[in-house]
């Protein structure tokens, strides 16, 4: 242990959560989050609990909302929501699930903006691959940006994940943190935060968003 008054280290706080692989994965989250490592364990560590489903799967009912507003995997723009009917397979003739993520990332720097079911900004996905267990060389895969939406959720909005896992009861900020994440979401009045812009509009209520949040919180606690 480092002196009281010296901060702790990304490294430093990465070797004490591996030597704690016999903790539920639950605390475990919870930990990594307290200490800001911005990593999420690996999902083949040990797990205690048989019951246990990486986060990413519980919040499953979320993205599944998310994207009726964002896209499906294999959705792109440039620029502009919706100028790519037919996503990155009418441009390639590929879907996603070829591609590496650092490939992606790549692209976005030359002729992609948003990518995926998430609709991944360049700025955005480097950020979820940096607080996740996903690296470069990872397939761009559905199960790959399920994973890299829950980094989001956590990290880069983590008053979602707070409320998710009962640290808080107040749900009004955790929709608009993801308003503020997600232009499909309704920020105020069934606006999004970013209507307007881009091309972007509101096209999930706050009322759905309620209700998932609330049915996922459930099930995170019970």
């Amino acid at each position: 242990m480092g002196s009281p008054n010296s901060p702790p280290t990304a490294e430093n706080t990465f070797d004490s959560l591996m030597n704690f692989k016999s903790i539920l994965p639950s605390f475990l989250l919870a930990t990594t989050l307290a200490s800001g490592a911005g990593v999420f364990a690996s999902e083949t560590e040990f797990c205690a609990n048989p019951n246990y489903r990486a986060p990413h799967e519980r919040l499953k009912p979320l993205g599944d909302l998310i994207a009726k507003g964002e896209g499906d995997y294999n959705a792109v723009n440039r620029g502009y929501a919706g100028d790519t009917p037919g996503g990155i397979q009418a441009l390639t003739g590929l879907t996603f699930e070829n591609y590496t993520v650092g490939q992606v990332i790549a692209y976005q720097q030359r002729w992609l903006y948003a990518v995926g079911r998430y609709q991944f900004i360049p700025v955005t996905l480097r950020f979820a691959v940096a607080h996740s267990d996903v690296t470069n060389l990872d397939m761009f895969t559905p199960e790959t940006q399920d994973r890299l939406m829950a980094a989001l959720v956590f990290y880069k909005r983590p008053a979602v994940g707070a409320y998710l896992r009962g640290d808080h009861d107040l749900i009004g900020w955790a929709m608009n943190e993801l308003a503020y994440e997600w232009a499909s979401i309704e920020y105020r009045n069934g606006r999004g935060y970013y209507d307007h812009i881009g091309g972007n509009r509101a096209h999930i209520t706050r009322a759905e968003l309620k209700t998932v949040l609330t049915n996922v919180k459930k099930d995170w606690l019970y």
